[in-house]
């Protein structure tokens, strides 16, 4: 069955969990570590045993490698590097464009970085870990709560995300480590989706791939994730076809190559995103706050502005109809709108659905689908209008993440 919006437009097909998503690259990866041979805690979802769900042995073997050879993987995560930036900007990165391309994946639902790196990290859907989105509503105070810079100190990220990681199912099996910026050691979603194993700060990029090189090249069988932020920052700032974008595009291009030459050749090197990206021209992010006929049955809003979640006051079928028709009138030219258990039952966020992530999740999803971005400005600070690149929707530029192969021990 085919999901629609409110109008009947169809949505773009639900995610693949479990089969060829982000949520399932750490999780196979860590099965080649020691030629599979690890036994980690049971998966809270997918029960005993290897979970190479993402049959990355099977497409190492296609692309013409040996999956065995494999005694240790490094993931580098790259923040907002789309696959189809990585296809349209492909001059400015001629080393990644000639290595092996084993996907793309898809992202986690929204597609955004504090849903797709928990999903990364847990090896789970957001329906189930329940970290849905850059905000959400907390059941526990009613109250929209932002999970990527803004947590709540109040709310412990071990309870608001109780299932094991994989860094956890792993880290007393071989070395188990996060090569990041210091400043992302012990955060909120940091410690809901990333737990586990060892924190080695590493502030520049030089320092990054330094650090990686120093713990792959060990005897000991590793699993690193890397993370990779600074082509994100640039696109939220200047947006992707922005000259500082570009330089940061060949940054990686430079210190990724230069990495794979150094790692000896029993390292599966592996580069992915959590999300892509599209630039929104300014006159295209609107301010919906003062439409009132929008407003009157909404209690809350969050989600972000390219897929606005909304809590209904009333959320009765003849109320919730009401609402998405007046949603569906003012912007269903440029955005699905969704009743969110249409979207729970086709697996948007997932196969399973946890309570908690229903408690979470808004009841109404808008969610844009042209170059648009929608704001309430009622709890926005007025810089956010200013943000040029932008995510978390479920077109193609937002939803698919590249996974490529970088050669090692040439």
């Amino acid at each position: 069955m085919t999901l629609t919006d409110f109008r009947g437009t169809p949505v773009p097909t639900a995610p693949h969990y479990a089969a060829n998503n982000v949520a399932d690259l750490f999780e196979s990866a860590a099965t080649l570590v020691a030629q599979r041979s690890l036994t980690p805690q049971d998966h809270p979802t997918l029960g005993a045993g290897q979970h190479d769900t993402l049959e990355l042995y099977q497409r190492l073997k296609d692309a013409g490698l040996n999956p065995d050879s494999y005694r240790s993987v490094c993931v580098v995560m790259v923040d907002g590097f789309g696959e189809n930036l990585l296809r349209r900007y492909g001059s400015y990165t001629p080393y990644l464009k000639k290595v092996p391309s084993l996907g793309p994946l898809h992202s986690a639902i929204p597609s955004t970085t504090a849903a797709s790196l928990t999903s990364f990290g847990t090896s789970l859907a957001p329906g189930t870990h329940g970290v849905a989105g850059y905000e959400v509503r907390n059941p526990d105070n009613n109250q929209v709560m932002n999970q990527l810079s803004g947590w709540d100190k109040n709310v412990d990220p071990h309870s608001w995300q109780p299932y094991p990681t994989v860094f956890e199912r792993y880290e007393n099996q071989c070395d188990v480590a996060t090569v990041s910026l210091s400043k992302y050691q012990g955060t909120g979603l940091s410690e809901a989706g990333l737990r586990g194993g060892r924190f080695i700060h590493a502030q520049t990029a030089s320092a990054r791939v330094t650090m990686a090189h120093s713990i792959l090249s060990a005897r000991k069988p590793s699993l690193v994730y890397m993370y990779w932020g600074e082509i994100d920052q640039a696109g939220h700032r200047y947006g992707v076809d922005s000259q500082e974008w570009i330089e940061q595009v060949e940054e990686l291009n430079l210190h990724m190559r230069r990495l794979a030459e150094r790692l000896p050749a029993h390292v599966l090197l592996v580069l992915t995103a959590d999300h892509g990206m599209v630039d929104i021209p300014e006159p295209q992010r609107i301010d919906y706050s003062d439409r009132t006929e929008l407003l009157e049955n909404v209690e809350l809003t969050a989600g972000e502005p390219r897929m606005v979640q909304l809590y209904l006051k009333d959320s009765s079928t003849q109320a919730k109809q009401a609402t998405l028709k007046a949603w569906d009138a003012a912007y269903g030219d440029i955005a699905w709108v969704l009743d969110t258990e249409d979207a729970y039952r086709e697996g948007l966020f997932g196969e399973h659905l946890s309570d908690q992530a229903r408690a979470r999740i808004g009841d109404i999803l808008i969610a844009c689908r042209e170059d648009y971005a929608l704001y309430d400005m009622r709890h926005f600070k007025p810089h956010a209008l200013k943000m040029v690149g932008q995510h978390g929707s479920l077109t193609e530029n937002e939803t698919q993440v590249p996974l490529l192969v970088l050669p090692t021990g040439a």
